[in-house]
């Protein structure tokens, strides 16, 4: 082959190769945009749930809720007045 002929081939081989290397690099973008994309879904179906157990979480632990459940659940009452001791500390211990 003359030197010219090498040339062109030598040319033509590097644009084939080169064309090859983008068309990987492109079905790897399409591919990984698509994990991405897959990951950001998955991000935000976690973050509304996080968001709704939290909010149960604050309906459950109510204390509306919890006074109502110890009283029907436990059978458990507010003591009375005569039932209660208040305990005071002297002005010397409390400084301690």
């Amino acid at each position: 082959m003359k030197r010219p002929a090498l040339m062109v081939f030598a040319f033509a081989v590097a644009v084939i190769v080169s064309a090859v290397a983008v068309i990987e690099v492109k079905h790897q973008n399409r591919s990984l945009f698509l994990t991405l994309e897959s990951l950001r879904d998955e991000r935000d179906d976690l973050n509304t749930e996080w968001s709704r157990l939290r909010l149960e979480q604050g309906a459950l632990a109510m204390h509306s809720r919890v006074e109502r459940l110890a009283s029907e659940s436990l059978s458990l009452r507010r003591p009375g007045g005569e039932e209660t001791t208040l305990l005071w500390l002297e002005e010397a211990e409390a400084g301690r």
